[in-house]
This record gives structure tokens, C-alpha cells and sequence, in this order.
């Protein structure tokens, strides 16, 4: 069925039997309604189409296949979220879940074949009223999605939000072979297939490939469960559900394996398998393959029907994270009766840090090494898409690595990932921190839904224990912070869903993985969630209603906390080192504008609010929250005014006397204020994640809400809805590259400037200093020698380098302010420019910004690629390039010296008329083009 043609089409009774979406349309599979939609009528229709849909509306895909009939088996990750399969017109499965993978058995009639897929509203299939939730979530109006195991990003208020329907895990049909149906077999077949593989290292450094097999009817989900169902009728719905579909194929000359447990029959006891399994090393690594062939019986299966072969592979080149190290995978290779089976693994330890009374919160060692997590949390590819073109995913996930990114959260309210995403992040170095998909809703303390959650935790984690970037599976996104923000008591913050289930079924799965109960939640919480992961039991009594909480779900400094104070809270940048931040699984929540090429694009204008036409479109797209009376928008214009217009604030404590403020009638014209905004971000997002960075910081993880944003507009995005880079990714990224230097002012003492080196070996290079005087000029650079551990840090004052004391921020204000600003220049032994930062002297406000003088040109670099070399007669501030669609430059929103020259690389599509119409932009001056290349 991989190359199936299928169609969708809209069933709803109250439609006019002529509309198109009635008559159908193409769609692809994996793919969902959304995405469907977008692609058939374009992307400004789709939230139209999904509001005029009836309470009885049917999303159905169907196409029509040929075969030589037989048993088949149907497999899919998951179809969101009520869900039928159809074969001629009879169904045959039917599911209640959005996440539950499915593998049914049916035989097909041999010739042409109808298959359909029928989304049926969730609506459709009713929940308990009782138990009644404890607590409600502001962010969801709808009660019953607590039962309903759906994506709850269509059901919150956020810009660009999309429900999610459909095929999203795809479907294909296997043709199920077995001995059974040949006469000249010697014996029946277990009909073995893999399902799971996954890797461990063990403390002889050797690793260990474990193959989990089954029967193929072992694997087959019973079709008449209801895992969001009633506890009172999920068993006799159960019963009716087999019968009603095994008696519905009949009739089509159809049958399916419903999988029900019977007595072995005639034979059973003689049935066997052979599994030969081969894990062959990547090319670089110099290693044979290894190889174990067994002969499986039905006695050598457990009661569950499972057997498992371990191989021991001798001392595995090992897996790291992007800038630590390699990325070796292995292949893994099974062969049973069924066919063969292969799959990409790696091998990689991961634990979290012992907590005790002087270390508190998560802090993960990759490899028995301490790694600084950064990164941020994923709304997808693609906004339309949750199975996105896999080029899509694998460019917006190069990027976001390219931004310094080493972890990437799926987060509780989205869908589950597919594998394109997550075989790119192995191969990417990219550490994936996955929830499962459970939102700030109160979980059902009801037996059936609890243990329909466990089996999906329990697939979920076996189908990702093969991926060695994925290091953390979380039990969802603030279901303990959010009864604790409602006033609710202790004990109500934390339920056995999340501190017993989710980590017993991810141990019982045996993914090599750290479990963290629930995101934000305390170290007592990661405590008891580790216990239950190891042993399957809950560890000690629930705490007593009167019992008083020594930890909050919020603080920074415990656990692992959702960080917003730098950001939705408006304090200070140095808030996020005073309050002691150790794990920010969310953080730096903003309204980050788009660049200015991208904002005409979506706009039609510079300056979309100045414009009635496109002032709706762009509010419209702004980061908000549900029910808050303020967006992140004004989030964003209070760091501006902070660190440009307000006379009382003195952002870096740099200044004795601080600079004026721009005159009162700046920033009045909407594309101005953005020039601002983008300015503003670059400088917050550079100089937290430095601060965090520092060794001297008890932080270990951030991750920025979000990586992409949703919508046109003003997003969460550090990159924008078309996966450009945005302000916000070029400070990160100048703090995060794997190799990187920043000025962290520390006030009355010094200048510091920090040199972080991630890789597996020390750096060797040359630390350059120019200081820029009040005059105009510069300095004579000073070269400073410097080697940086490897996976570390050096510490150079940058006001003590020349073997005296210089109050280059004019901390102490004696006199006249003397310096400008500060550049440091990582220049490695061939002259090669590794990384590099500008301080401007008391922060980035000035007095009556001059023309700086800016130039720029286009160059070959000489491997081909364009770069734009920029000048500048004077002190240039927060230096960008305004590029065409399809061309990213790799550095922006820098500051450029009197008489220095920068070269900003340019990746992407570069036509002659696209290089003809880039310009360079300075904050306060106007734009100038980039001049043609000479010669």
C-alpha cells in the first residue's frame, strides 16, 4: 500500500451533496486532514473548513488495491483519534485512540479491494462522568478530553492550531506468510516478528543489542477495546466488537485475527522458528559483524509469546550529541519466517546525577559525561503536517542544530513523532526529550484507562528504545504544576498515573532511558518516578492532606522547572541566574517577529500593524495563552524598553552614568518598533543562555518555547512558520554553538569573556581583543594564547589581559567613559575564525547613534559559498542582512567595529536578482545594499 493513491473526502449529512470536499480529494498516507486540506485548497481555508464541520462530520480516505489475497497484515503507529478500517465496505478494526499502534490481521479477497479509513468525530464515542476531574485546566474548556486519548494541540487557543485527524502514523499491509499453510513444511511457525530492539552499554564498556520477538497473533489488539471507554461497558463491548467484525468479513469473503486467546491446537507444541540476527558496524568503525542464530520453540516462549536474543557487541564506538562527539549507527538486521527486518540503533549510556542535600534538580551525564542541555521544544515541521515531508522535518532540525541546539522536546499537548523525525535526530546528535501525551488535565483514576495508557506507554517506549537520541520520556506537560497553580493541595499534585504507570511501563518496556514523571515536577518526584521505573513500585506512602510541601513544581532551582521569569514575567536578565535555574525543560517564552523579508512576504509591508489590512493577520499570529489578558507581544516591548527606552533602567549595571534613551517619538512606526524587537531578543537570548552556560552556573538545560512557530506572525518560534532563522536563533546560537565565546560583564569585577569547547579533544587557539575607543578607533588587537579543555570551559578578564587593569564597561565611572565596545575573536591556527562576540560598553543603549558607515559586498568563499563582507567606519549595533526567500544568513544582529571587517556566510538558494535585492541593516540608521561581487 506504499504507493496507494488515496482519496479523502468530507461525510456530513448537513452538506450540500455537490461540495468538492464531498466528492473528494487527494490525500497522502501518512498524512492527516489538515494536511490534506492545505494542499488541496490552500492554507488560509483549512481553519475555515474545520469550523463549518457538523457534530456528526466523517473525514473518510480510501483507496482501492489489488492482491493475491490472503492474510495481511495491517500496521500503523496510530490513526488520530476515532477511528475505523474498512475492507469492502465492512469494518474490520476500530480504534478510540490517537497514539495506540495498530496490528490487525485480515484476509484480503484475491483481485481489486476497497480499503477505507474512517475518521469518526470524538464525540461519537462517550466517557464517564464519574470519576469527576479534581481540577480543571484553563487552557481546555472541554472536560472530556481528560478521557479521550486525542493530540490536544487542536483544542487550545493557540495561533496557528490545528486539530489532528487522520492517519498521522500511516497504514501499510504486510502479506502474513506462514508454514502452517504449506503441507510440506516439517513443522508449524511461531510467525515470529521483531518488536522491539533496543541497546545498552554495559559498565565493561561492551554493548548489548536486545531483539524482543513475538507472534504476529500475539501482537493483534483486541478491536473491541475502548481505552477511553466506560469501565462498565468496555468488557461486553469488547465481545460484541470481535464477533460483529469476524462476522462482517464473512460475508465479504474476508476474515480477521482478532486475536483471542485460544487452546493450542493440533501441532502447536511442534511449532518453531529460526531467528538469525546480525549487527553490522558503520563503515568508519573498524569491527567485524556479529551474528547469533537461534532456533526458537513454543516452549522457549514466555506466556506472553515473547522471546528475546541478546548479542553482545565488544566495546561499540559510542553515540554523543551533536558537538560532543560522532554519531555512529549500527545495523541491526532479523530474519525469521516472516521476512527480514532492519533497524538503525546506537550505543549510549544516559542516567541522571545523584540528588542529595547540595545538588538539587535534573542534571544528565551522556556517556558518564556531564553534558549542558539546550535546545527547544517542537511544534512540528509543519504547522499543517504532523507527518511531515521528511526532508521538511530533517531541514528544520539541521537548523535548529545549526542554532546550537543539542535536545529536542516533543512536548505532552502535541502528537507522538514519527520515524523520519527520530531517525534524523539519531543521526543529527540531536537528544530528544519525549512526553508522553498527556496535557495539564487531571488523569482518570479508572482502571481501564490507566491500563489502556500503560500499553501505550509501553509501545511508545519500545518503539523508541531503538533510537539512542531519545534520552527522557517525561509522563506529560504540567500535570503537576498545573493543580498547584489552581490552589489545589498537595496531595492533589501528583497522581500514580504519573509517578507509578508511565515509569512502570517505561521500564517494563526496557528502554534505556532517564523517566521523569511529569514536566515541571520536584526532585521528590524524580525520585519516586526512578524508583518505579527500577522496581515497578511506588516508592513510600502519598503524601497526607495535611503533610506541608517543602517544593514547589515551580521553582528553578529544584527538579526540573518551566522557566519564564526572563521572559512572560518581565524580570531582569539577571533573574535567571539568581534564581538558580538547573533544568528548564520550557523557557524564554517570547513574541519573536519574523524577519523582514519574511514579514513582507506574509504581509505584504514592513510594518503589518500600521496597516488595516494586514493589522488582523498579524495579531492573528501572536504567541498568546488562553484567558491571559496580556500576549507575549507585550512580553517582547517590555525587554525593548528595558534595554533601549527606559530612562531608570540599567540592564548590565555597566554605567555609572547611563545612557540616555532614544528620544520619545522612536519606535512609533511599526517596522522600527520590530528593528527593536529583534535587536532586544538577540541580546536576551545571547546573554541568558551565556549565563546559564557558565561554570559557574548550577543551570544544565534550557529549552526555548519554541522552535518553530505556528503561525505567520509573531510566534514562540526561534525560527519562524517557515523554518527561517529568526533574531532569537542568532543570540543562541552565538551562546550554544558547539564551539562558542561570549562576554558575560560582571560589574565591578571585570570583564570576563568565556571560551566553551564542546568536542572530545582540547582546542588550541588564539583569543583576539579589540577594544573600541569613545573616538572613534580601535586599539591595537591583543592576542592571548588560550587551550580549552575538551567538554570545557576558559575564562579569560578581558579587562585585566594586557597585564593592567582597564574598566572597560566603565563600571566605576571615574571620569569620561574611555571604551566603546570590546570583540573577542577565537581564531584558530590557520587563521580560521571559530567563533566570535562584541561587548558594547555598559550595554546596548547609546547616546545619538551616528551613521556608522556601513558596507557591504558580496565575495566567493572558496569552496563557492557567498559571503557578505561588512565594514564599517564606526560603531555599527545589531548588523543583519535582509535576505530573499530560500537564503539564511548564518550569523545576524551582530555589532561591527570602527575599521573591522565581518564576513557573514550565506546558506541556501542565491540567484543573481536575489543578491541584487539583499540589503544590510543596522539598528537606528538606514539600510544599505550589498554591493555586487568585484572583479
Amino acid at each position: 500500500m506504499r504507493d496507494a493513491a488515496w482519496t479523502l473526502r468530507r461525510l456530513d449529512p448537513s452538506q450540500d451533496p455537490g461540495d468538492a470536499l464531498a466528492r473528494g480529494f487527494s490525500a497522502r498516507v501518512p498524512g492527516t486532514v489538515s494536511g490534506a486540506l492545505r494542499d488541496a485548497l490552500g492554507e488560509d481555508r483549512v481553519a475555515a473548513v474545520f469550523a463549518s464541520d457538523g457534530p456528526d462530520t466523517v473525514w473518510e480516505y480510501r483507496t482501492r488495491v489489488t492482491t493475491a489475497g490472503g492474510r495481511h497484515r495491517f500496521e500503523s503507529t496510530g490513526v488520530a483519534t476515532v477511528a475505523q478500517l474498512l475492507v469492502a465496505d465492512r469494518v474490520v478494526h476500530e480504534s478510540h485512540s490517537a497514539f495506540a499502534p495498530w496490528d490487525v490481521i485480515v484476509e484480503l479477497p484475491s483481485g481489486p479491494c476497497e480499503i477505507a479509513l474512517r475518521i469518526l468525530p470524538t464525540a461519537s464515542v462517550s466517557v464517564p462522568r464519574k470519576p469527576r476531574a479534581r481540577w480543571l485546566s484553563p487552557l481546555m474548556s472541554d472536560r472530556s478530553l481528560r478521557w479521550r486519548r486525542t493530540p490536544l494541540i487542536g483544542s487550545i487557543d493557540w495561533p496557528g492550531a490545528l486539530p489532528v485527524l487522520g492517519p498521522w502514523g500511516g497504514l501499510r499491509a504486510v502479506p502474513f506468510t506462514s508454514s502452517t499453510d504449506d503441507d510440506a513444511a516439517p513443522d508449524p511457525s511461531l510467525g515470529l516478528v521483531p518488536r522491539a530492539v533496543r541497546t545498552r552499554v554495559g559498565e565493561d564498556g561492551n554493548g548489548v543489542v536486545t531483539v524482543e520477538l513475538g507472534g504476529v497473533a500475539g501482537t493483534t489488539p483486541d478491536l473491541g477495546a475502548d481505552t477511553a471507554g466506560s469501565a462498565d461497558t468496555a468488557g461486553s463491548a469488547g465481545a460484541a466488537g470481535n464477533a460483529g467484525a469476524a462476522a462482517g468479513l464473512a460475508d465479504v469473503g474476508c476474515s480477521v485475527d482478532v486475536g483471542v486467546p485460544t487452546e493450542p491446537g493440533a501441532g502447536a507444541e511442534d511449532a518453531r522458528d529460526t531467528v538469525r540476527i546480525t549487527v553490522e558496524p558503520p563503515r568508519e568503525v573498524d569491527a567485524e559483524p556479529v551474528t547469533a542464530e537461534r532456533v526458537v520453540t513454543a516452549s522457549d516462549t514466555t506466556s506472553h509469546g515473547a522471546f528475546t536474543v541478546d548479542l553482545t557487541v565488544p566495546h561499540p564506538a559510542l553515540w554523543w550529541p551533536h558537538g560532543m562527539g560522532e554519531q555512529p549507527l549500527y545495523r541491526v538486521r532479523v530474519r525469521t519466517g516472516q521476512g527480514e527486518y532492519t533497524y538503525a540503533v546506537g550505543f549510549r549510556s544516559v542516567y541522571a546525577e545523584p540528588r542529595d542535600r547540595d545538588h538539587h534538580g535534573l542534571a544528565l551525564r551522556i556517556n558518564d559525561v556531564p553534558v549542558f542541555v539546550r535546545g527547544a521544544v517542537w511544534a512540528g515541521a509543519d504547522p499543517f503536517e504532523v507527518a511531515a515531508d521528511p526532508q521538511r522535518t530533517r531541514d528544520v532540525l539541521e537548523r535548529l542544530r545549526a542554532g546550537g541546539s543539542t535536545m529536542i522536546r516533543v512536548p505532552g499537548t502535541a502528537c507522538y513523532e514519527t520515524e523520519d523525525f527520530h531517525r534524523a535526530c539519531d543521526e543529527l546528535g540531536l537528544m530528544v526529550w519525549q512526553d508522553v501525551a498527556l496535557g495539564p488535565q487531571d488523569p482518570p483514576d479508572d482502571p481501564e484507562w490507566r491500563a489502556g495508557l500503560r500499553d501505550e506507554v509501553r509501545h511508545l517506549a519500545a518503539r523508541l528504545a531503538s533510537h539512542p537520541s531519545t534520552v527522557v520520556i517525561s509522563g506529560g506537560t504540567e500535570v503537576i504544576q498545573a493543580p498547584a497553580l489552581a490552589g489545589r493541595p498537595a496531595e492533589q499534585w501528583r497522581t500514580d498515573v504519573i509517578l507509578r504507570d508511565v515509569p512502570r511501563a517505561v521500564g517494563e518496556a526496557g528502554a534505556d532511558v532517564v523517566v521523569v514523571p511529569s514536566s515541571p515536577c520536584s526532585d521528590a518526584d524524580l525520585d519516586a518516578a526512578q524508583h518505579a521505573y527500577e522496581t515497578g513500585e511506588t516508592e513510600g506512602e502519598r503524601a497526607a492532606s495535611s503533610s506541608v510541601p517543602t517544593a514547589a513544581p515551580t521553582d528553578a532551582a529544584d527538579g526540573v522547572s518551566h522557566y519564564f521569569g526572563v521572559g512572560a514575567y518581565g524580570r531582569p536578565l539577571e533573574d535567571a541566574v539568581t534564581r538558580g535555574v538547573r533544568f528548564a525543560a520550557e523557557a524564554l517564552a517570547f513574541a519573536v517577529p519574523p524577519e523582514p523579508a519574511a514579514v513582507r512576504e506574509q504581509f505584504g509591508t514592513d510594518g503589518p500593524l500600521d496597516d488595516a489590512d494586514s493589522a488582523d493577520a498579524w495579531r492573528a499570529g501572536v504567541a498568546h495563552d488562553p484567558g491571559a489578558e496580556w500576549t507575549f507581544e507585550d512580553t517582547t516591548a517590555i525587554y525593548v524598553h528595558r534595554l533601549f527606552l527606559d530612562r531608570d533602567s540599567d540592564p548590565d549595571a555597566g554605567l555609572a552614568t547611563p545612557a540616555q534613551p532614544v528620544s520619545d517619538g522612536a519606535g512609533t512606526d511599526h517596522a522600527e518598533r520590530l528593528e527593536y524587537e529583534r535587536a532586544a531578543l538577540a541580546h536576551v537570548f545571547q546573554r541568558t543562555f551565556a549565563q546559564w552556560r557558565s561554570g559557574d552556573s548550577p543551570c544544565r538545560g534550557a529549552l526555548v518555547l519554541s522552535a518553530l512557530s505556528t503561525a505567520a506572525g509573531p510566534g514562540w518560534g526561534v525560527l519562524d512558520v517557515s523554518g527561517r532563522p529568526t533574531a532569537a536563533w542568532y543570540g543562541m546560537r552565538r551562546a550554544c554553538a558547539p564551539v562558542a565565546v561570549s562576554f558575560l560583564p560582571a560589574g565591578g569585577d571585570g570583564l570576563p569573556v568565556h571560551v566553551w569547547n564542546d568536542g572530545p579533544t582540547p582546542l588550541t587557539a588564539t583569543l583576539r581583543l579589540t577594544v573600541a575607543t569613545v573616538r572613534g578607533g580601535c586599539q591595537q588587537p591583543l592576542d592571548i594564547p588560550v587551550t580549552v579543555p575538551a567538554r570545557g570551559e576558559t575564562v579569560i578578564r578581558a579587562d585585566l589581559a594586557d597585564g593592567t587593569f582597564r574598566d572597560l564597561d566603565h563600571a566605576y565611572g571615574f571620569g569620561e567613559r574611555e571604551y566603546d565596545a570590546v570583540s573577542a575573536l577565537l581564531v584558530d591556527p590557520s587563521g580560521r575564525v571559530l567563533a566570535r562576540d562584541v561587548h558594547l560598553t555598559g550595554g546596548p543603549r547609546r547616546n545619538d547613534p551616528l551613521d556608522p558607515g556601513l558596507d557591504a559586498q558580496w565575495i566567493r568563499a572558496e569552496q563557492g559559498e557567498w559571503v557578505v563582507a561588512v565594514r564599517a567606519s564606526g560603531l555599527a549595533r545589531f548588523v543583519a542582512l535582509d535576505l530573499p526567500r530560500g537564503a539564511a544568513a548564518e550569523d545576524g544582529y551582530v555589532h561591527v567595529l570602527p575599521g573591522e571587517t565581518v564576513h557573514v556566510p550565506v546558506r541556501g538558494i542565491l540567484t543573481d536578482e536575489g543578491r541584487a535585492a539583499t540589503r544590510m541593516r543596522a539598528l537606528g540608521v538606514p539600510s544599505v545594499p550589498v554591493n555586487a561581487e568585484s572583479g
